[in-house]
C-alpha cells in the first residue's frame, strides 16, 4: 500500500512539470524567441552575400579615445580606440511586429559572422580587438559592432627638429583572408578618424591636428586587397623641452662667456669651461636616451647642445691660450712690434681695454736701445766725470780748431790730452776734470753694477706686464668673437623651428 502511494506521488509530479515546462515555453520572453529564431540553422563560418552581388561590403570606422604615448625610443604609438564594424547579414532579419516590436537585439559576436580585421602594424603582436562585445542587429539585418581596443603600433619617427617636430603615424587595418571581390571595405563615419569631445582625453605632449583616413589597394596574385589606413598626424607640444633642456643648456653657455673675464693668474678659467663641457655632455646624454638609434637624420636639439659643446671646447683652447700669452716674459719671449701695434695701439682703444695710469707711465720710460739709455749708459761708463762747462768747451774746441782737454781713447773711455812725452797736460786738466782716485772708480763700478740691475728688473717688469696686457685684450677680443658666434647660433636654432614642414 506504501509503495503504490509513493508512484502515484511520483506520477503527479511528473504530470505538474510536463505542464508548468510547456507553459513556461510559452511565457518566454520575445528577445529569448527571437534569438532562437536568429540563431536556428546559422553558420557563422559563412559570410553574408547577397543575391545580386558576391562581395559583403563592411563599414570600418575608428572612434578615437586617447593617445596613450608616443615612444620615440622604440618609434611605438600606443591608442585607446573604438572600432567599428558595420555590415548587412540577410540572415538576421525577423518582422517587428512577431516579437513584440522588437527592432535591435544582441548577440554575441562570437555567435555570428563577424569579419576578421586586424592591425597589420602591430608592434606588440596584438593584432586583433581587445574585448570582443556584444553586437547590436537590427531588424532589416543591418549589424554593428564597436569592441573597444588597446594597440601599440609601429610609427616611423622623425627626428630632425625634435622638440619642434610633427608626427605622421599611420594604423593599417587589412582582411587577412578575403580579398576586394569577396569583402569590399568602406568608410563608416567618412573619411576622418571620429573623435567625440565628450570622452576624448587630450595628450599632454601631443596635438592631432589632422586625422584622415585613406584606402589602399595592393594585388597579390591577380587579385585586389584592401587596407585602410588611419592616420595621425601630430605636432609635438616643446614647452617641456624648452624649460628643462634648452633653457638649462642656454643658460650653461652663457656661464662659459664669463670665462673670458676670470684673471690668468686664478687659474680658474680652465676649471669653469671643463665644468660646463661636462654638464652639457649629460644633457647630450639625456637626449640620447630619448631619441632612436637612427642615422638618417640628427635631432635639432642634439645639434645645438653639439654646437654649444664646441663652444665650449673652444673656450678651453682659448683660455691656454691666453694663459701662455700672460706668463711670457723677457727671457723666454721678445714682443714683435706688429704684436704691439695691432694689440696694444689699435685693439685695445676699440675694445675700451686701457690701461690704469701708472702702466702707461711705465710705457714711457725709456725702452732698450733708446737713445736716453744709450746716454746714460755712456755716463755710466765713463771713469772720469767731466763738468758741463767742460763738455761745452770741448765741443766749441774741436768746432774752432783749438785743441780739445779731453779725448776718447782706443778703448772707448773719455781720456785727458797727453803731452808728447805722454805725459798728461796738467795745465790742461780743471780741477773738476783730474782722474779719479782708485777707491772711488771701484765705488763708481760698484753704482754702475746697481744702476744695471735696477735697469734690468724694470725692463723685466714692463716686459711681462707688456704681454699680460696683451692677453687681456685678446681676453677681450676672444669674448666678443664668443658672445656673438653664440648670439647668432642660438638665434638660427630657433629660426630654424619656424621651417617645420607638415608631414605628407
Amino acid at each position: 500500500m506504501k509503495l503504490n502511494f509513493k508512484r502515484i506521488l511520483l506520477f503527479a509530479a511528473f504530470v505538474l512539470l510536463f505542464q508548468y515546462g510547456n507553459a513556461f515555453k510559452e511565457f518566454q520572453s520575445d528577445e529569448a524567441k527571437l534569438a532562437r529564431k536568429l540563431l536556428a540553422d546559422y553558420n557563422p563560418e559563412i559570410r553574408p552575400y547577397g543575391m545580386r552581388e558576391n562581395a559583403t561590403k563592411v563599414r570600418l570606422g575608428m572612434t578615437l579615445s586617447q593617445i596613450i604615448s608616443v615612444n620615440e625610443k622604440d618609434e611605438e604609438l600606443s591608442t585607446s580606440v573604438y572600432m567599428t564594424h558595420e555590415w548587412n547579414d540577410f540572415r538576421l532579419t525577423w518582422n517587428k511586429s512577431d516579437f513584440g516590436g522588437i527592432h535591435i537585439h544582441r548577440l554575441p559576436a562570437d555567435d555570428i559572422w563577424t569579419p576578421r580585421i586586424i592591425l597589420g602594424n602591430s608592434k606588440d603582436g596584438e593584432f586583433d580587438v581587445s574585448l570582443r562585445v556584444d553586437t547590436l542587429i537590427h531588424s532589416d539585418g543591418f549589424v554593428e559592432w564597436l569592441p573597444p581596443a588597446l594597440y601599440k603600433s609601429s610609427c616611423s619617427i622623425e627626428v630632425a627638429l625634435f622638440p619642434f617636430d610633427w608626427q605622421n603615424c599611420t594604423m593599417d587595418f587589412r582582411l587577412t583572408t578575403y580579398d576586394k571581390s569577396e569583402i569590399e571595405l568602406e568608410f563608416a563615419y567618412g573619411d576622418e578618424i571620429w573623435v567625440d569631445p565628450a570622452a576624448f582625453q587630450p595628450n599632454g605632449e601631443w596635438d592631432l591636428i589632422q586625422k584622415p583616413i585613406k584606402i589602399h589597394s595592393s594585388y597579390r596574385d591577380g587579385a585586389e586587397f584592401q587596407t585602410m589606413r588611419f592616420y595621425f598626424i601630430m605636432q609635438r607640444r616643446p614647452q617641456f623641452y624648452v624649460m628643462n633642456l634648452i633653457v638649462p643648456c642656454i643658460l650653461m653657455t652663457l656661464i662659459s662667456c664669463f670665462v673670458f673675464f676670470l684673471p690668468s693668474v686664478s687659474c680658474e678659467k680652465m676649471t669653469l669651461s671643463i665644468s660646463v663641457l661636462l654638464g652639457e655632455t649629460v644633457f647630450l646624454f639625456l637626449i640620447a636616451q630619448r631619441m632612436p638609434e637612427t642615422s638618417l637624420s640628427v635631432p635639432l636639439i642634439a645639434g645645438y647642445l653639439l654646437f654649444t659643446m664646441t663652444l665650449v671646447i673652444c673656450c678651453v683652447i682659448f683660455s691656454v691660450i691666453v694663459c701662455n700669452i700672460h706668463y711670457r716674459s723677457s727671457r723666454t719671449h721678445l714682443m714683435p712690434k706688429w704684436v704691439k701695434t695691432f694689440f696694444m695701439d689699435f685693439l685695445a682703444p676699440i675694445l675700451y681695454v686701457e690701461r690704469p695710469p701708472q702702466a702707461q707711465d711705465a710705457v714711457k720710460k725709456p725702452t732698450r736701445g733708446s737713445r736716453t739709455e744709450k746716454h746714460v749708459k755712456d755716463i755710466l761708463d765713463r771713469n772720469v766725470l767731466q763738468a758741463p762747462s767742460e763738455v761745452l768747451f770741448d765741443k766749441q774746441a774741436r768746432r774752432y780748431g783749438f785743441k780739445a782737454r779731453h779725448v776718447q781713447n782706443a778703448t772707448g773711455f773719455i781720456d785727458v790730452n797727453s803731452t808728447p812725452d805722454g805725459k798728461v797736460d796738467v795745465s790742461s786738466i780743471p780741477a773738476a776734470m783730474t782722474p779719479l782716485p782708485y777707491h772711488l772708480q771701484c765705488l763708481v763700478t760698484n753704482i754702475k753694477y746697481v744702476s744695471s740691475s735696477i735697469q734690468k728688473d724694470q725692463f723685466e717688469e714692463q716686459a711681462c706686464d707688456d704681454w699680460a696686457y696683451v692677453a687681456l685684450v685678446v681676453d677681450r677680443l676672444l669674448f666678443w668673437i664668443y658672445l656673438g658666434v653664440f648670439t647668432f647660433g642660438t638665434l638660427g636654432f630657433f629660426l630654424k623651428t619656424t621651417t617645420a614642414y607638415y608631414p605628407t
